[in-house]
């Protein structure tokens, strides 16, 4: 009988990899982005740190990992009757969610992007696109028949001004700001719906 084919390395140790995250979370809420190191995680957890680094290359990997494991649990939305209060709620959670510890490691993670073309690509994948989605599964069941062009422009009019002012820190992530995006994409949405 032939012996099943061995897997090069060594399987990942499913346990280690949950404690190691939920670590990387504790370290960002008690001492912020910039004082996280590999070699604090290693000690929190008392894994070895050739073991995290065979599971993430450095530690922005393993912060996204983390992070977004609990961002991406995005909001669920109430029922409503009408678009104007579909994205008043999505508005509302989007900048709440942003403000505090989360949108300080949104800004972080941000930084590191910016600096590094292939994890630019992988914080966008993993993270950004999926608020994107949502917001625009709203647009296209409200408006039927927009084409992409289209809805990746009104998602961008709402979420590029609230990632403006979480990266500039210009003016606050509120409710009057949140409502005002809300009802000027829901004017944007009438107009585009009447060129098509």
């Amino acid at each position: 009988m032939t012996a099943p084919p061995r897997t090069a390395g060594r399987p990942r140790n499913a346990e280690h990899s949950e404690v190691a995250r939920q670590a990387a979370l504790d370290l960002l809420r008690e001492q912020g982005y910039a004082s996280i190191s590999m070699e604090a995680i290693a000690e929190r957890t008392g894994i070895a740190k050739q073991t995290l680094y065979r599971r993430w290359k450095h530690k922005r990997a393993l912060i996204l990992d983390a992070f977004t494991e609990q961002a991406n649990q995005l909001p669920t939305l109430p029922f409503t009757e009408t678009a104007e209060q579909e994205l008043l709620a999505f508005a509302r959670a989007t900048c709440r969610t942003l403000t505090g510890q989360c949108g300080t490691t949104n800004r972080a993670l941000m930084a590191e992007a910016l600096q590094s073309p292939e994890f630019l690509v992988e914080f966008r994948e993993r993270h950004l696109i999926k608020r994107r989605r949502q917001l625009r599964d709203i647009l296209e069941r409200r408006q039927p028949g927009l084409d992409d062009p289209q809805l990746e422009t009104l998602v961008d009019l709402m979420l590029g001004p609230i990632w403006y002012r979480l990266l500039v820190q210009n003016a606050p992530l509120d409710e009057p700001f949140a409502d005002l995006l809300a009802r000027n994409l829901l004017a944007a949405l009438a107009s585009s719906a009447q060129l098509t």
